[in-house]
Parts: structure tokens; C-alpha cells; sequence
């Protein structure tokens, strides 16, 4: 007799054993974000597979962005289907709604990972999130295609959860490539003045470093970019990228880039510490300490 085929978790089974598969919640006390607490009773009973990332928009993810205190079993119901949302909308859909922006303003709160997560719980939410950033970069084969999406999500990231280490280590191993694309896209920024990347020639200028982002990122993140992010070390990182793209349809844009990389080394230096300083300011333009 032939054994069954295994089949493997979908995304929200895995979202959802994280939290050890918490049941619909039958007594909801948390109220609605936007007063509708009536319609975030409904959803707790609501089966987690008949839930759409709709309801989830519109009921849920802003008491992740601005409640306190929250109701735990709530939380490990509704939010595991968040995380597998937020993934599906940035690999399907592209970032640019808000359900993205906010779940990432939601993760910049220490009281989500303090509080609602234990120690195993954060680990595995990290691990997700890392996963889902490298994804992202694996998608994006092209030049064309402007990097506000992953450069958002990895930012966001920057400022909500130590993984920016992991993230970093993988990407520019330049394992495929769509991490060799991203890591061009984003050495350009730092190559070029602004206004004069080939990538995007006609992109305005800005009064911030454009890989920079609003919010400043956390200690352990900054510290690990500031250690990890230096001339050489982007220099070398270049040049890897651009021969891990030979005879691909990005090759010839790729050897451009790390010519001009070799007589850029003053530019880049200047680039790198404006990039650091813009991801220490907090959303007042305060250095954080």
C-alpha cells in the first residue's frame, strides 16, 4: 500500500505553529482600534482559514500598531495570520499598502516582543521575518524595477528586530541572482551623487540619503551596518555581485556599475557615513544613542 503524499504546511500553518495553533477566542475584551469591537468579536470566531487579509486590514493590525494592553490569546490568534499576510503582500503584491507599513510599524514596538512573545516565540518570528526579506531580494531579477519595495521592507526591518546580521550575511553571499541585483541597486546609491545613478536617472533628489528611511534603526542593528559597511568591504562586495551576473541579461549593467565602483572610493566613504547618520535620527532628526 502506497503511503499518502506528505503534505507540506501551508504559509499560515506555519505562521500559526509558532504560536502552538491558538484556537478561535470565544471572549474578546480587547476593543476595535477604530470602535468597531463587534466586528473584532466576529473575526476571533471566525475559522483562521475563512479569515481574509481584508478583515484582517481593517479589524486587527492597527491594535498591533497602537494597543496596550492587548489580550494574549487574541494576539496568538490574529497575529500569526498578519505575518503570513504581510509576507504574501510583499512577494504577490508588491510594498505599497498600508497593511505592510503598519505591521512594520507594529514590529518597531518593544512591547509586541516583550510582552506578547516568549523567548521561542521571537526566535521563530525573526527567523520568518529574515526569510521573507530574502525572498523579496530573490524576486526582484531585474534593474528596472526600482528598489523602493525591498529596500522598505529591509529598512522597516532595520528598526523593529535584530536580524539585520542574518540578513545582511545571506544577501551579500550573493547566493542567486536577485541578492546580486539588490546588493548593485543598493552599492549604486552609495557610488553615484544623487541625480547621477544610471539605474534611475530622472529619480529626484532628496534631502535625506535615499537608503536611508523615516525611523532610525535600532542600537544592534546600526552598530552591526556601521562594523560591516565600509569602502573596501563594498568595494570587494561589488565587484563579487557584478561577476555573479556575467552572462546574465543584468550582466552588462552590473560591469558598469563596478567600473565606476574603482574611482569612486572618496564618494563612497562620504555616502556611507551621511547613510549612518541618517539611520541613527529618530523621526525629529535627533541622533539616537
Amino acid at each position: 500500500m502506497k503511503r499518502g503524499k506528505v503534505l507540506e504546511p501551508t504559509l499560515r500553518e506555519r505562521c500559526r505553529a509558532i504560536f502552538l495553533n491558538e484556537p478561535p477566542v470565544q471572549y474578546v475584551w480587547e476593543p476595535e482600534f477604530d470602535y468597531d469591537t463587534e466586528s473584532l468579536r466576529k473575526l476571533a470566531k471566525t475559522p483562521w482559514q475563512q479569515i481574509t487579509g481584508h478583515q484582517l486590514g481593517c479589524y486587527y493590525v492597527l491594535n498591533l500598531v497602537y494597543h496596550e494592553p492587548m489580550q494574549p490569546e487574541l494576539f496568538r490568534y490574529l497575529f500569526p495570520l498578519c505575518l503570513a499576510e504581510w509576507h504574501e503582500a510583499l512577494l504577490y503584491d508588491g510594498y505599497g499598502d498600508y497593511f505592510e507599513e503598519s505591521l512594520l510599524k507594529a514590529l518597531r514596538r518593544p512591547y509586541l516582543w516583550q510582552e506578547m512573545m516568549d523567548s521561542q516565540q521571537r526566535q521563530n518570528v525573526r527567523h520568518f521575518l529574515i526569510e521573507t526579506m530574502l525572498v523579496q531580494m530573490d524576486n526582484g531579477r531585474s534593474f528596472d524595477r526600482h528598489p523602493c519595495g525591498w529596500l522598505t521592507t529591509f529598512n522597516g526591518l532595520g528598526g523593529a528586530a535584530t536580524v539585520i546580521r542574518a540578513i545582511w550575511t545571506q544577501w551579500w553571499a550573493l547566493e542567486t541572482p536577485g541578492r546580486a541585483i539588490c546588493a548593485l541597486q543598493y552599492a549604486a546609491y552609495l557610488i553615484y551623487p544623487q541625480g547621477d545613478n544610471p539605474l534611475w536617472p530622472d529619480e529626484p533628489r532628496l534631502w535625506y540619503h535615499p537608503l536611508s528611511d523615516e525611523h532610525a534603526w535600532t542600537a544592534e542593528n546600526h552598530a552591526f551596518l556601521r562594523g560591516v559597511l565600509t569602502t573596501d568591504v563594498l568595494l570587494a562586495g561589488v565587484q563579487a555581485a557584478a561577476e555573479r551576473l556575467r552572462g546574465e541579461p543584468e550582466g552588462a549593467m552590473a560591469a558598469r556599475i563596478a567600473s565606476d565602483a574603482l574611482n569612486a572610493h572618496d564618494i563612497i566613504t562620504i555616502q556611507i557615513e551621511d547613510l549612518l547618520l541618517d539611520l541613527s535620527r529618530d523621526e525629529s532628526g535627533h541622533a539616537l544613542e
